[in-house]
């Protein structure tokens, strides 16, 4: 997600604007006039380059989605067990929220109402359906419905991310919250 945001000049400032303020404050809370306030630009400025609020959600949204699911490509590119790869999934995407806490918790946040926007061949969920699938053929993971699995491990994995800036408080360490995840994938899948 190093260059999420190489556009220069006005549109790299309107994009890092809006992901600051829907990841503070919720995509619902946040108007246009607010993103162009806070971005220094007029509100014409802003409909040079977006059609809209959404469109920028959607434009956010799909550039982390594409690189995360990009890097579980590699995650399942390894020669590993398939638990060890969704252990994997999870470090990497723990990893990547203490990288850009904004950034994840706009695409936790968001997912509900950008979801069905995106194309199907960024969904990383495709790619952890495979890696369950072929754990239960191989009898690494025990037989389910996968959508079941996936819905599981999804919410193990990615449920403490989405509280994490509310209850960061009385949740344990990151570290110790992420070794605690990987723990419990474990379990879920023995």
């Amino acid at each position: 997600m190093e260059n999420l945001f190489v556009h220069e000049g006005k549109k790299g400032v309107i994009l890092k604007t809006s992901l600051e303020l829907f990841a503070a404050k919720g995509y619902n809370a946040v108007s246009v006039r607010d993103i162009a306030k806070a971005a220094g630009v007029s509100e014409a400025a802003l409909y040079k380059h977006f059609k809209g609020k959404e469109d920028m959600a959607l434009y956010i949204f799909s550039a982390i989605i594409s690189e995360y699911t990009r890097q579980l490509a590699q995650v399942d590119a390894r020669d590993d067990k398939s638990v060890n790869k969704l252990c994997k999934i999870v470090e990497v995407t723990y990893d990547l929220y203490r990288k850009y806490p904004n950034e994840i918790q706009f695409a936790l946040l968001s997912q509900y109402f950008l979801w069905d926007m995106v194309p199907e061949e960024i969904k990383p969920h495709f790619i952890i359906r495979k890696i369950i699938d072929e754990g239960m053929k191989r009898g690494d993971i025990p037989i389910q419905d996968v959508y079941l699995w996936i819905t599981i491990y999804t919410g193990i994995m990615l449920q403490p991310l989405a509280q994490y800036p509310y209850f960061h408080d009385v949740l344990p360490e990151f570290d110790i919250l992420k070794a605690k995840i990987i723990s419990s994938v474990r379990k879920l899948f023995s």
